[in-house]
């Protein structure tokens, strides 16, 4: 500020221009926000409400919904013959019963061997069940009956890609 003139200074540049605008005429009243704010607050509220009950009704469901998923896998078998060798004797075929259990020993899912593939890395006898509740503690999976049973450790990632069990046999 030019203190004798009682001016603003822009160093290097002289006095600051200072630019204001002439008195105009009056604004209109805004009487459209007095009539509007107490619907606009209603209309928040009941909106506000609504979505803290959509909220809690979804973290709800989600901490009450066990996640579920496919569980796939296959047992090793003799191209040739189409079945399974188990250890300690017997041998496992299509419909031979597979028994799924979590890692408290609480059975998960039953269903059998269904369907024989041929592949580039051997044979195998396959099987696939859906809604598998899901554990990070893994799954113990039992294949067989009485001819000949065998029991293996799976993980639950190893189950939903297809694990490979290979009765050693």
């Amino acid at each position: 500020m030019d203190r004798e003139r009682g001016e603003s200074v822009t160093p290097g540049y002289g006095p600051a221009h200072e630019m204001w605008l002439d008195p105009g005429p009056p604004l209109p009243r805004r009487t459209w926000q007095r009539r509007t704010r107490v619907p606009v607050i209603v209309a928040t509220s009941i909106a506000m409400v609504g979505f803290a009950v959509v909220v809690i009704a979804a973290v709800i469901a989600g901490l009450l919904t066990t996640p579920e998923f496919t569980a796939k896998g296959g047992v090793v078998a003799d191209c040739a013959t189409e079945v399974a060798a188990v250890p300690g004797g017997g041998t496992l075929a299509r419909g031979a019963r597979v028994v799924i259990y979590d890692a408290a020993g609480g059975e998960v899912a039953t269903t059998t061997l269904s369907r024989f593939l041929r592949g580039d890395d051997g044979c195998r006898l396959t099987f696939e069940v859906s809604g598998v509740e899901y554990t990070d503690a893994g799954y113990l999976v039992t294949v067989g009956d009485a001819d000949g049973r065998f029991s293996e450790s799976i993980s639950t990632a190893a189950l939903q890609q297809g694990a490979v069990l290979r009765p050693l046999g």
